[in-house]
């Protein structure tokens, strides 16, 4: 049972209190937090768009570059034909792909600003709503325990922000460009729905925070000694096919390119694993 300050145990019913207590500023930094994004919701729906709109950019670029090659090879041919009209200064499409996402149900639209706004709200919040939670176990955890949290927590969060970060940053547009471009633009016109778009984005950034964990793993489970940390780099091969097989559940369709995005980096944290594990054996072996 936890102990308070002075050192005396708690009892159950200050258990219960403080846990209650914990809960409820949590509860209100969440709200706090939600009714802030909701309010921003326009600033933060194009923040969060901005890979979908930058994967159409590349494509109305790749339109451009079709219409003009085309031009080049049939000199006879209006430039009006694929441009809003013939001045050769002009590189505006007649027909190029819109980056507004389709909303399909009447509902749609505000359940994606909703699920934006708790999104946000858990992130932000994400720090406090930590830290009283780690103010609650803390009082119950031995001294190594304590050291042991502040020590590789701070740590696990970084990697988590640094994988989704890189998700969204790179794997998402990329993905996607490539996902819309399987088939001829001329025969299929790329559309994103609001449900669809928000599925793939925080279901390839949650699934990159976690695959971010695995140097942690690898640490962890060579501290407790059931993997040897050269055992690691007898297995690369096999950690490589296993790497491919999971980028290929994970992202969406037979796109390679993202998946490669996605098994580069679990290579590097997996050699980044080893590192860690063979320094800790090293220091626990000099101990």
């Amino acid at each position: 049972m936890a102990e308070k300050d002075d050192g005396k145990r708690m009892t159950l019913g200050e258990h219960l209190d403080e846990l209650r207590r914990r809960l409820f500023y949590s509860v209100i930094a969440l709200s706090i937090c939600f009714g802030t994004a909701w309010w921003y919701k326009e600033y933060l729906t194009d923040y969060v768009m901005w890979p979908w709109k930058d994967a159409v950019q590349h494509i109305n670029v790749d339109l451009t570059t079709t219409a003009e090659q085309q031009l080049k090879d049939h000199p006879e041919l209006p430039r009006s034909k694929f441009f809003t009209n013939d001045d050769p200064a002009n590189t505006e499409l007649r027909d190029k792909i819109d980056d507004r996402m389709v909303m399909l149900g009447v509902g749609e639209s505000f359940f994606f600003a909703l699920n934006i706004s708790l999104y946000f709200s858990i992130f932000a919040a994400g720090p406090f709503v930590l830290y009283q939670i780690w103010a609650f176990i803390a009082a119950g955890l031995y001294r190594h325990e304590k050291s042991a949290v502040l020590l590789y927590f701070p740590f696990s969060v970084l990697l988590f922000l640094v994988g989704v970060y890189f998700c969204y940053r790179w794997v998402i547009p990329i993905g996607m460009y490539f996902l819309s471009t399987t088939l001829p633009l001329d025969q299929v016109r790329p559309q994103m729905t609001l449900d669809n778009y928000f599925s793939f984005l925080s279901t390839m950034c949650l699934a990159m925070g976690c695959i971010f964990q695995l140097p942690l793993v690898m640490l962890f489970i060579t501290k407790f000694g059931l993997i040897q940390a050269s055992t690691y780099g007898k297995y690369r091969g096999h950690f490589l096919i296993g790497a491919l097989f999971v980028a290929a559940i994970v992202t969406p369709g037979p796109d390679y390119y993202s998946q490669i995005l996605m098994t580069i980096p679990m290579v590097v944290l997996y050699e980044l694993g080893i590192l860690l594990a063979r320094f800790s054996t090293r220091r626990r072996s000099a101990e």
